[in-house]
């Protein structure tokens, strides 16, 4: 457990990203998959799944979603959402100290040593992979509102039999309204690690 509480979660190796695009391409060959949970007292994958359906939509929301080639290149849009530092770090602190259980000393040591710089050298440098960049997050209402218009417009057009998958990167999709029920995935993909 100590091990694993010293591991680097903000680094894209923490994440299965081979586990994720082998189930995006099940969800989008319209077959079920078993998505994993994260148990983050734990600081690893759950032995529990979520059993998930496909859908007509497919939300790959998460800060690393724009990292691997591989899994962007299967992305119909992609969205990068642009949250100034101090709100990033503000929704972390609130999120960690409510959620779990975290001390005020130890959210800011790991968001100093790790969550920043990883931020710096693997997350900021995917807007670039963006089709849409998106300043405010979830306060601009105009990017929601046209966001939710093209969804809305590939879903009205969808008739070949494939789930358009659109990422964003941070909790973004939450404010906007779609009528069918999109699959959101990516965070529950995080490595199993060995006790």
């Amino acid at each position: 457990m100590e091990k694993r509480m010293k591991i680097n979660y903000d680094h894209p190796d923490a994440f299965d990203m081979p586990l994720l695009e082998a189930q995006l391409n099940q969800l989008l060959h319209r077959k079920p998959i078993e998505m994993p949970t994260y148990d983050f007292t734990q600081h690893t994958r759950s032995n529990e799944t979520i059993h998930v359906e496909p859908a007509d939509i497919i939300i790959l929301e998460g800060i690393l979603v724009l990292f691997n080639e591989d899994i962007r290149n299967l992305m119909d849009i992609k969205v990068y959402v642009d949250t100034d530092d101090d709100i990033r770090f503000i929704r972390r602190l609130e999120r960690d100290m409510k959620e779990r259980g975290r001390s005020l000393d130890s959210v800011i040591n790991q968001y100093l040593g790790t969550v920043k710089p990883m931020y710096n050298q693997f997350i900021e440098p995917t807007k670039r992979y963006a089709d849409i960049i998106v300043p405010e997050g979830g306060e601009n209402d105009v990017a929601i509102d046209m966001l939710t218009t093209k969804l809305q417009s590939v879903l009205n057009q969808e008739k070949m039999g494939f789930s358009p998958i659109f990422s964003f990167s941070f909790r973004f999709f939450r404010c906007m309204t779609i009528t069918q029920n999109p699959i959101v995935l990516f965070g529950k993909y995080k490595n199993q690690y060995d006790a």
